[in-house]
């Protein structure tokens, strides 16, 4: 037989429980939230080149299209086209680890984004328009390596996207320091 006071703590116990559960999801909503935030670029600034952002100055240095065998004998199937970008930072203070988990993107207006091809896709490529080349570092490496204060690096990011939208997409750079805000830069194809 159960006694008095151990139906009472019984029916505590049960009588607590939503309010354990509604308080166990705020604080998980709270974390999605922060991490949502965290991860998302919510505020994206218009720039211009020699911009300043997490601790250099940026600009769009180059952009090269291929695929519709006009530059290379390359082509790509549809109106799919190769976009190169090439973008320098030159740091105006020590950048340290603020670029970390770097994200430079494509977007269109409708804000379709296009990430970057992987590194060794985009080496390989590299190789294969000019072997005696340099290769230049992605925005994932550039931001392990950042340069000092003072000094500048050069950032290249390869993207296969529709021909169509290359006059509407901007690019768009953000890190994790950096996030909810990013900036934006027009793409000026050459």
């Amino acid at each position: 037989m159960v006694s008095r006071r151990e139906r009472r703590l019984w029916l505590v116990s049960v009588a607590s429980l939503p309010l354990l559960l509604a308080g166990n999801y705020a604080v998980d909503a709270w974390r999605n939230a922060k991490e949502y935030v965290r991860r998302n670029e919510l505020q994206v600034h218009s720039s211009i080149s020699g911009q300043a952002y997490a601790g250099a100055l940026w600009s769009i240095s180059q952009t090269r299209l291929i695929g519709d065998g006009r530059d290379t004998k390359i082509t790509f199937p549809g109106q799919m086209r190769l976009l190169i970008l090439q973008m320098t930072a030159q740091a105006e203070e020590e950048i340290g680890s603020s670029w970390s988990e770097c994200q430079l993107t494509l977007t269109d207006p409708s804000g379709r984004r296009w990430l970057p091809l992987n590194f060794l896709l985009s080496d390989s490529i590299s190789r294969d328009l000019d072997p005696q080349a340099t290769l230049a570092d992605g925005c994932d490496a550039a931001s392990r390596k950042p340069p000092a204060k003072g000094a500048g690096t050069l950032i290249e990011e390869k993207f296969v996207v529709p021909a169509d939208v290359i006059p509407l997409l901007s690019v768009r750079l953000s890190f994790a320091s950096t996030r909810p805000n990013a900036i934006s830069f027009p793409l000026r194809p050459h």
